[in-house]
């Protein structure tokens, strides 16, 4: 805990620890969490027939280790990554990956296993990958039957902790522990909860929906803006979206922030975007704020559209789905 985490208590003798690296990995956990953990594998096992998945299991797998996980009552892929899983969707390296306790860093630089880093981070199977899938499957099910062979007792939510556990480290340790990317991760996802409805397909930065005219729309981390929505058109794309989020907490510095959210903003208008939002993370008079961010169309505090009860929730939730296109 660095001393600048510290707010000094009103008697003055204990300091007041923040809790905003935990609210950091709440967030980037949630936005994983259908990506990588058992919620994806369900989606993944539901995209093939039984009977296919239970042929690459008899033909990669060894019949002890299935034996095993059966008497817990857990089939095979719960552990096991399969080429017909893997092509299906791509993510779900992630997935066994954080199960066996491999770090990104090790598997991905410290060996062969660069070639597949595109299957985990965008979703996408390299022809080169796809060529080397069999061979990938069959290292990484030897890690899983020596995991099998070592631990006594398996369940769904024992798996599920032991994927945590090694998520952890990785995201106490990124830059998404910092203030500003935390509101930024915080509000990509109240954004992903407000359209879910719609989604076709996610990452951890991605979000593609389906409008109600039956168009695509992209919403997306960027550099600048920090977020920004996009629909696909059958020959191009336009912007519909700029969102700026700035989550510092101290006043002294609003207007400073205010400041670099209006540059973002103009730079956007002049590629083509037409709607623009700044949500900050403290309070402060948006009339003011509009003096000095007068690209802005609207400003939101990043509290209160958290709160699903408020006022700005329903009228970030109307504006977005009405830019985006699409009836919640």
């Amino acid at each position: 805990m660095r001393k600048k985490d510290w707010v000094m208590s009103a008697n003055n003798q204990y300091p007041i620890l923040t809790a905003d690296l935990q609210v950091g990995f709440y967030y980037k956990l949630k936005s994983i969490k259908d990506i990588y953990f058992r919620e994806a594998l369900i989606k993944g096992i539901k995209k093939n027939k039984i009977a296919d998945i239970d042929k690459e299991l008899q033909l990669y797998v060894s019949d002890s280790a299935l034996k095993k996980l059966a008497t817990f009552s857990l089939r095979g892929e719960t552990v096991f990554p399969l080429p017909i899983l893997l092509q299906e969707d791509p993510f779900l390296l992630g997935y066994y990956r954080l199960l066996y306790g491999i770090s990104q860093k090790e598997f991905y630089s410290k060996g062969p296993f660069g070639i597949f880093k595109s299957m985990e981070e965008n979703g996408r199977l390299s022809q080169k990958a796809h060529n080397k899938l069999s061979d990938l499957c069959k290292s990484l099910i030897q890690t899983g039957e020596s995991l099998v062979e070592q631990i006594d007792s398996f369940s769904l939510n024992m798996l599920n902790e032991l994927q945590v556990l090694t998520v952890g480290p990785q995201l106490r340790g990124s830059k998404n522990n910092e203030y500003g990317q935390i509101a930024i991760q915080k509000t990509f996802s109240i954004i992903k909860d407000i359209v879910g409805p719609s989604v076709i397909s996610s990452s951890p930065t991605t979000i593609e929906i389906k409008n109600d005219s039956g168009r695509i729309v992209e919403i997306k981390f960027s550099a600048d803006p920090d977020i920004e929505i996009i629909e696909k058109l059958p020959t191009s794309s336009r912007g519909l979206l700029s969102i700026e989020v700035k989550g510092g907490k101290d006043l002294s510095n609003i207007h400073n922030r205010i400041g670099e959210a209006e540059k973002s903003h103009q730079k956007a208008k002049s590629r083509g975007y037409f709607e623009f939002m700044t949500i900050i993370n403290t309070d402060f008079d948006y009339k003011l704020l509009h003096s000095e961010s007068p690209t802005t169309s609207h400003f939101f505090n990043l509290d209160k559209i958290t709160d699903k009860t408020n006022i700005e929730y329903q009228k970030f939730k109307e504006i977005l789905s009405s830019i985006i296109g699409i009836n919640i």
